[in-house]
């Protein structure tokens, strides 16, 4: 058998640092400002990307019990640190063949469609065992949901299918809460509180991250915060009130003078007007920095701007540090690519995309280092 040999510090080029303390605080942040009973958190695509198994604990111990993911296998990876504690809803429902795995395991569906009600409602009449289950209405995604038809023929011809089954709750989905004044949040709040008055009582949710900080009114009974506990800004428009969570530092690789009009990177998209100094960083697409960023993002160094030159490539990026004042940058210099300076909602907007996108696009060739500082 042959035994490769352990890659230490010293070889690797990128570190993740994910502020644990920064996610226990933004949880708090949350719950002081949400009025309602309940304050859940999401936390599928791993924790958008951040280690679900690692920060699932923390947000516990705050007194996060309710917990929401994407998929049924989400959930599954979920219970070896949720036990003694804690329940996990999947958002995506229950589908066709599943329905063991979720009462079994006393996982909750999130109950999109009528068939998907009568279904969980016949499961639980054999198993003579009311499982909780919600019901989500479809107030304007049109993605999942109950639509509006669904909803009159579950009020006039199915209401009975609601008895079969506990409601952990019913929810919908605002999809434009981050836009401050957008009339739409409005507008599905009150549909959703029409459709209710028909429905038999159960609690309600109709938060996500940005609603919290929208018309107390729409803090209900739950709410099911995700992005902003990552430390993305639940209020575009104003200063973030999170913490950030997440510091990414990249080592230099190389550093190297270029004279007018030579061209940097692929398709010669970049061209020096004058003698210029370009640093090679070291990650790329591969490590889920976006393409887009290509000749429009920049670097914070030393408190300086520091722009992209040339294509976003597989394994690096390259910038124009002719104007760095100070200490010239050397091979081996660690940089930072994400912390409380440059956010990930700056680096979105530069890549044209959110920052739900630059977290969850984040890979695995980064040292990840959990901090609680």
């Amino acid at each position: 058998m042959t035994v490769l040999p352990a890659v230490g510090r010293a070889a690797e080029c990128a570190e993740l640092q994910i502020n644990l303390k920064a996610v226990a605080d933004n949880y708090k942040i949350l719950t002081k400002r949400y009025t309602g009973r309940t304050c859940g958190a999401v936390v599928k695509a791993d924790a958008y990307g951040l280690g679900a198994n690692t920060i699932v604990p923390v947000l516990k111990k705050q007194g996060c019990r309710l917990f929401f993911v994407a998929q049924a296998n989400e959930a599954a990876e979920l219970f070896p640190v949720l036990r003694g504690g804690g329940r996990i809803a999947v958002l995506n429902g229950v589908l066709p063949g599943d329905e063991e795995f979720f009462i079994e395991n006393d996982v909750i569906p999130v109950l999109n469609d009528l068939e998907q009600i009568e279904r969980w409602s016949n499961l639980c009449r054999e198993y003579e065992r009311p499982a909780p289950a919600f019901i989500h209405l479809d107030t304007g995604m049109s993605r999942l949901g109950l639509t509006p038809l669904d909803v009159s023929h579950l009020v006039d011809r199915y209401s009975s299918l609601l008895y079969g089954f506990e409601k952990a709750g019913y929810m919908t989905h605002p999809v434009a809460a981050d836009e401050a004044g957008n009339p739409i949040t409005k507008e599905q709040y009150d549909l959703f509180m029409k459709w209710y008055r028909r429905l038999p009582p159960a609690p309600r949710g109709f938060c996500n991250s940005s609603a919290i900080f929208r018309d107390k009114e729409y803090h209900l009974e739950f709410c099911r915060p995700g992005y902003a506990l990552w430390g993305g800004n639940p209020t575009p428009e104003a200063a973030n009130p999170m913490r950030a969570v997440v510091n990414l530092k990249v080592k230099v690789l190389q550093v190297r003078e270029i004279n007018e009009p030579q061209t940097v990177g692929y398709g010669a998209t970049w061209q020096a007007k004058r003698k210029s100094r370009i640093a090679t960083i070291a990650l790329g697409y591969a490590d889920g920095w976006l393409r887009s960023l290509s000749n429009a993002g920049k670097l914070l160094i030393k408190g300086h701007e520091v722009p992209y030159v040339g294509r976003v490539s597989m394994d690096a990026i390259t910038v124009d540090i002719t104007d760095l004042p100070g200490k010239p940058l050397k091979a081996g210099d660690m940089v930072s690519l994400l912390d409380d300076k440059m956010t990930v909602d700056d680096v979105a907007s530069a890549a044209g995309t959110i920052g739900y996108e630059i977290l969850t696009s984040l890979g695995h060739r980064y040292r990840r280092v959990y901090t609680e500082s």
